[in-house]
Parts: structure tokens; C-alpha cells; sequence
């Protein structure tokens, strides 16, 4: 599949909203954390009444959902870091085949990651697997968000692998003008 090829495009289009849809559900995930977080501040300090579930509703769930979700996005808007030392210093037909190598083996060990956590969720799913406290929280649906997260991220990095050139630079807006 080359980079003018119309199925890379179409696919690319299917998987923009999609990731824009999880790193918009990552958003309102980091927005209940923060509403829950200062109510539980007010409450515990103002009126000596904590919110005793937040703090396991917040750090088991909320805060899984607002890292993994928005990977993909992040990825495509140039939220990484790569270090461009000995890459730059290649020619250009070389670096492009290495840097699209180097997607690809991520995009491996990226789905290998959400393999392994979609099992651990279907392991706590199935078995119905709990964490006893104050509320007894099902474990699976504080894991469901790594895979569909890294999933995501797997499916971005293999589809840039196959892009355009410019899918390839270190600054996805760099051929953009700006006024």
C-alpha cells in the first residue's frame, strides 16, 4: 500500500473520529477526576464528609481512561518524542525506511500490549473479579480502557507506517503556513 493509494485514505478517514472520539472521552475522564477531586477537597475540609469512593473511582478508573484513550490522537498531532540525533544524519531514502520500520515494530509491541491487557480484562470480566472496599469496584472496567487504548495507538503507528512522506517528520504541522 502506497501513501496515494485510495484505501489509505479511506482508512485514515475512518480512523480520525475515532480517535478524536477517545481523546475526547479522555478529556471529559480528566474533567470528572479534577470536579471529583476538589468536591472531595471541599467535603472532607469544609464539612468533615469525604467523598470516600473518588479516590478509587479516580485512580483505578478515571486516570486510566484519560492516558490510554487519547494515545492515538496524541501520537497523530506530534505528541512524542523523538530524538533525531544519528536519524538526520542518514539519506533521505534510508531514514524514511528506517523511520517506517521503526512504526511498524511499534505498532507490534503496541498491540502486543493491548493483547496482553485485553486479556487481563477479559480474565477479571469473566471471573468477575472485584476490589473490596467502601463500594466493591469490578476490576475488568478499570482495564477495559488499556486495550482499546493501545489498540488504537497500534492501528495509528502501523497506518502512518504506510502514509505520506510528511506522516514521517518530526513536526506533523511543518509544512503547514501559519499566519
Amino acid at each position: 500500500m502506497t501513501s496515494s493509494t485510495p484505501l489509505w485514505f479511506g482508512l485514515d478517514r475512518i480512523l480520525r473520529p475515532i480517535e478524536n472520539i477517545a481523546a475526547l472521552l479522555g478529556a471529559a475522564m480528566m474533567l470528572i477526576a479534577m470536579v471529583l477531586v476538589s468536591a472531595d477537597a471541599l467535603m472532607r475540609y469544609a464539612f468533615n464528609a469525604p467523598l470516600t469512593f473518588q479516590y478509587t473511582l479516580t485512580e483505578q478508573y478515571l486516570m486510566v481512561a484519560l492516558v490510554c484513550l487519547p494515545l492515538a490522537w496524541g501520537f497523530r498531532t506530534g505528541g512524542y518524542i523523538r530524538i533525531e540525533g544519528l536519524i538526520d544524519r542518514l539519506p533521505q531514502a534510508l531514514r524514511e525506511k528506517v523511520l517506517r520500520a521503526g512504526l511498524i515494530t511499534s505498532a507490534v509491541y503496541v498491540a502486543a500490549l493491548a493483547w496482553t491487557a485485553g486479556g487481563h480484562f477479559w480474565k477479571a470480566y469473566t471471573t468477575g473479579e472485584v476490589m473490596f472496599g467502601v463500594i466493591d469496584w469490578p476490576v475488568a472496567w478499570s482495564w477495559v480502557w488499556v486495550p482499546v487504548g493501545c489498540w488504537l495507538l497500534a492501528a495509528r503507528l502501523l497506518l502512518m507506517s504506510f502514509g505520506p512522506r510528511t506522516q514521517l517528520e518530526a513536526d506533523p504541522h511543518a509544512g503547514e503556513h501559519v499566519e
